[in-house]
C-alpha cells in the first residue's frame, strides 16, 4: 500500500513561485511510488475563519471542509510548502489549517 502524503501550498499571490516546488514535489514522491496529492489553498478557496471543522454539526460542514478533513485524517504525512511572508507563514495556509484541529492528530 502506498503512503498517502499531502502536500500543502499556501500562497495566493498572482506570480507565486513556490508552486512549481509543490508540483515538483508531488511529481517526485509519486515517481517513488507515494500517493500524493497537492493541497492548493487558493484551489480549495476556504473563506477566513470563521468556524473550524469541528464546531460545525455533523454532516453540516461545506463541503470543501469536509472532503479536506477527511484527506487530512487518511494521510501518512504531510509536506508543507510555504515561502517566507512577513517572518511568518503565507496567511492562505494558516487560514487552511486553521480550520482543523483534531484531524492533524
Amino acid at each position: 500500500m502506498a503512503d498517502r502524503i499531502l502536500i500543502f501550498y499556501g500562497s495566493y499571490r498572482s506570480d507565486r513561485q513556490g508552486i512549481r516546488l509543490a508540483d515538483y514535489l508531488v511529481r517526485a514522491f509519486g515517481e517513488r511510488g507515494a500517493d500524493a496529492e497537492l493541497i492548493d489553498a487558493k484551489a480549495v478557496g476556504l473563506p477566513m475563519l470563521d468556524r473550524m471543522y469541528k464546531e460545525y454539526p455533523a454532516g453540516e460542514a461545506p463541503p470543501a471542509l469536509e472532503a479536506l478533513a477527511g484527506k487530512i485524517r487518511a494521510a501518512d504525512a504531510f509536506v508543507f510548502v510555504t515561502g517566507e511572508y512577513n517572518w511568518g507563514q503565507q496567511p492562505g495556509l494558516k487560514n487552511l489549517t486553521d480550520h482543523f484541529l483534531e484531524e492533524w492528530f
